[in-house]
């Protein structure tokens, strides 16, 4: 998960001490060296294993980031980004960090106001397929694609785009089963279009106008369900009073107090999140299926530090899979695993999604969307 350069680099390094290790105590006995020799083929794998894995891109990348000394990442990934910055500012401590962390419109308007200004900060950006999409219509990234992609299914280098895939979520519903027993819970889109009374005051969403995730679930359904049967839905939490929040964590602290012990829908990370923590929430995968929520990544056109903004890139094709798989995450690197308790990404019922179309589409669905529903 490494360039080769690099990785033989760290390996020879753990080499030469280990070699320096078996120079010592040249006057033990043949059992003993026999011991020794042995435990120090141990060290030598572990070693190699350890030094190597500080190393996700090519040397002189690295070298030619380090120079630069800096980077400026704006993510819309609250709860992850600082885990991923944490991370590679371990591995390459020569690099300091600044980051902005905001909601995927607001990073987008905050940069381009910044061009606009010739103030560019962004080296680089991480944001859902929806910003991504635009950015990379507007020309406003550098393309790069890394080395590691070798690693990963085609779909991680959309065609025609100048970003990769890093990551990809998924939608579910949520329900906190200490608030909801003997409740019938929702097991698809449509039971919102005629929802039960027991659900009146006990549901939240979340607002399309604000959040990239609502907007591509609203856009989902209309492509795949229709403009009836979407508005059947949203007219149905409008009929239970389902509160919109404000924010993921505000949504999640109504599930988790009981005030509202239902979410229409949660990501699975949010959910894993949670559950880590000993909540009794549930999560069910719509039968009619979901639409798969990615995350990209790319270097910014014009970026203070390319060499930095390629090492971040890399890092998060690399060392950052791992902790995306561990965090409930999907990877679509070939070496990476489902998320545990998850099904596997090809055994999904996924929902096909037009996020090209949606983006053409998105003030006509907003306002149609505010219309069928009466949110002002």
């Amino acid at each position: 998960m490494r360039g080769d350069a690099a990785y033989g680099q760290a390996f020879r390094s753990c080499i030469e001490f280990a070699a320096a290790l078996s120079r010592e105590n040249k006057n033990e006995n043949m059992r003993e060296r026999n011991v020794r020799n042995l435990r120090l083929l141990f060290v030598v794998v572990a070693l190699g294993l350890g030094c190597a894995s500080g190393f996700a891109s090519d040397a002189t990348v690295v070298a030619a980031a380090e120079q630069e000394g800096s980077l400026t990442l704006y993510g819309c990934d609250p709860p992850q980004t600082p885990l991923y910055v944490a991370r590679f500012k371990q591995l390459y401590p020569k690099i300091q960090v600044s980051t902005y962390v905001a909601g995927c419109w607001q990073i987008y308007n905050r940069h381009v106001t910044e061009r606009a200004a010739k103030r560019q900060a962004a080296d680089v950006f991480f944001a859902t397929e929806d910003v991504m999409t635009k950015m990379s219509a507007e020309h406003l990234f550098s393309p790069y694609r890394s080395p590691e992609l070798a690693h990963f299914a085609p779909a991680a280098a959309p065609a025609g785009k100048d970003y990769l895939i890093v990551k990809t979520l998924i939608y579910g519903m949520a329900s906190n089963r200490d608030f909801t027993k003997g409740m019938p819970l929702p097991k698809d889109w449509l039971d919102y279009a005629d929802p039960p009374a027991a659900w009146q005051d006990r549901v939240s969403y979340y607002d399309p106008r604000t959040s990239s995730a609502a907007f591509s679930l609203l856009a989902a359904l209309y492509q795949n369900l229709g403009e009836e049967k979407t508005a059947a839905i949203y007219k149905g939490l409008i009929k239970i009073n389902a509160a919109l929040a404000a924010t993921t964590p505000a949504g999640l602290s109504k599930l988790l107090s009981g005030e509202q012990p239902i979410m229409f829908y949660v990501m699975n990370n949010h959910y894993s999140g949670v559950v880590s923590k000993g909540a009794p929430v549930d999560f069910h995968i719509a039968t009619s299926g979901t639409p798969a929520l990615n995350f990209g990544i790319a270097t910014t056109a014009g970026a203070p530090h390319p060499n930095a903004a390629k090492l971040f890139v890399d890092f998060m094709m690399s060392d950052a899979q791992q902790m995306i798989q561990k965090n409930n995450e999907y990877s679509l690197r070939t070496d990476i695993k489902a998320p545990q308790g998850m099904p596997a990404f090809n055994e999904l019922k996924l929902m096909p999604y037009d996020i090209d179309r949606a983006l053409a589409d998105q003030h006509k669905l907003i306002a149609w969307w505010q219309q069928a529903t009466g949110v002002k």
